[in-house]
């Protein structure tokens, strides 16, 4: 038996519910890191450093993870690796939680990390055998991106509740819940061995972590920016981003708009040359108004290019290597941005850091533009009925060109 094969026919609820489960769970670290960190900062009396050092340790873990596993992801098994994914981050959390010690932490940390790379390199792998990879990668994301900010307003009483750490048994239990609306997530539709995609480009990868450093990483400092910079106060700095937060939501639509309107490497430069402008605006300007419009087209920016570069790679290799490897690459950029951000910002200040994101993101836009650019295998002659077909011919329409 050569490997499970997708329907084409269309996404189902319960493919989509999967699939927004694992990137949601796969994502939490990344986005859910601060609120963590103030509640076991907390309880641990830890040092700014010692805390950022823990939060470190996990953020690496899971883009190590993923990237290893980026392999094992576009094979078929997706649901076992998601599963045991899942099982592991669970175990992680709950020994963070109850968590004696600051080693322990660590420890559990590193566990954590493991788990939640193994599920985002899963759920994001399964997003090139959608039978539409751009629809599921947009409602993914959508979805997504309402289920963080429901936990983002959850961990925080969470932690009231339980002493500094209840964040953690919160996602826990989040994870031991997604172990039972695993089975729906596409799978490869061949063996990976039988029909492979193209070959993994580091310079690709390395691009994605360029992004992910300019994206995240800068995002980081927001509120330092605003503060030092606009001249706005705690409470003010914090309505703006929470606004933009909002606001990126619509980053998912006008992706798939501007998609359709113009394809996707146009779109994609549209959102990165914006996008550009506005971190660029939100690091020199002194203008309050200004700062906080400029962060909302960046977080809004931001949500559209993470759309359409996540929907090019799985367009652009159907095994979902890529995809699994884009995922990892960007947790890579979001866990040693902070660290590489305030280096530049403490020595070069606000103008070296400006003329850094530019530079950043110009040499990230070239390699994620070619794959935009490039032709997708599932719109050659009679790809449907192949894409359904065994290893040969599935490799013979990768190879051919656009009608």
């Amino acid at each position: 038996m050569i490997g499970v094969t997708p329907s084409r026919e269309g996404l189902t609820a319960a493919s989509l519910l999967a699939l927004t489960t694992r990137m949601t769970l796969g994502n939490v670290g990344g986005n859910l890191m601060p609120l963590l960190l103030a509640g076991f900062m907390e309880r641990y009396h830890l040092s700014v450093t010692t805390a950022g050092l823990v939060a470190a340790v996990q953020l690496l873990a899971t883009a190590l993870a993923a990237l290893t596993l980026s392999s094992r992801a576009a094979r078929p098994g997706r649901v076992r690796l998601a599963r045991i994914g899942l099982a592991i981050a669970t175990v992680g959390f709950a020994c963070a939680w109850v968590a004696p010690s600051i080693e322990i932490l660590f420890g559990a940390n590193a566990v954590i990390g493991a788990g939640l790379g193994a599920t985002i390199a899963a759920a994001s792998a399964a997003l090139s055998s959608a039978p539409s990879v751009d629809r599921a990668t947009t409602f993914t994301l959508l979805f997504t991106t309402l289920a963080i900010a429901a936990l983002i307003l959850a961990i925080p009483l969470a932690n009231h509740l339980s002493n500094g750490t209840g964040g953690f048994a919160l996602l826990g239990l989040c994870c031991a819940i997604g172990l039972m609306l695993v089975s729906a997530l596409p799978e490869a539709p061949i063996d990976h061995h039988e029909a492979k995609g193209p070959p993994l480009s580091w310079i690709f990868v390395a691009a994605v972590t360029l992004f992910g450093i300019s994206e995240q990483g800068l995002w980081s400092y927001a509120e330092v920016l605003g503060r030092t910079g606009a001249g706005l106060g705690a409470a003010a700095v914090a309505a703006v981003l929470g606004v933009a937060a909002i606001a990126a939501l619509l980053g998912v639509p006008l992706a798939a708009l501007s998609r359709r309107a113009w394809g996707a490497h146009i779109a994609l430069a549209c959102f990165l040359t914006l996008s550009a402008a506005a971190k660029v605006t939100a690091t020199f300007t002194d203008i309050p108004v200004v700062f906080a419009i400029a962060c909302v087209i960046w977080q809004i920016c931001y949500l559209a290019t993470l759309v359409l570069t996540l929907a090019a790679t799985g367009n652009f290799d159907p095994s979902g290597r890529w995809v699994a490897a884009s995922a990892g690459a960007l947790a890579l950029g979001t866990g040693i941005g902070p660290a590489i951000i305030g280096v530049t910002l403490d020595h070069l200040g606000s103008t070296g850091l400006a003329i850094g994101i530019v530079f950043a993101v110009a040499l990230a836009a070239i390699p994620l533009l070619r794959v935009a650019a490039s032709p997708n295998p599932r719109t050659a002659d009679n790809s449907d009925a192949e894409y359904r077909s065994a290893g040969g011919t599935a490799e013979v329409n990768m190879r051919r060109g656009p009608k």
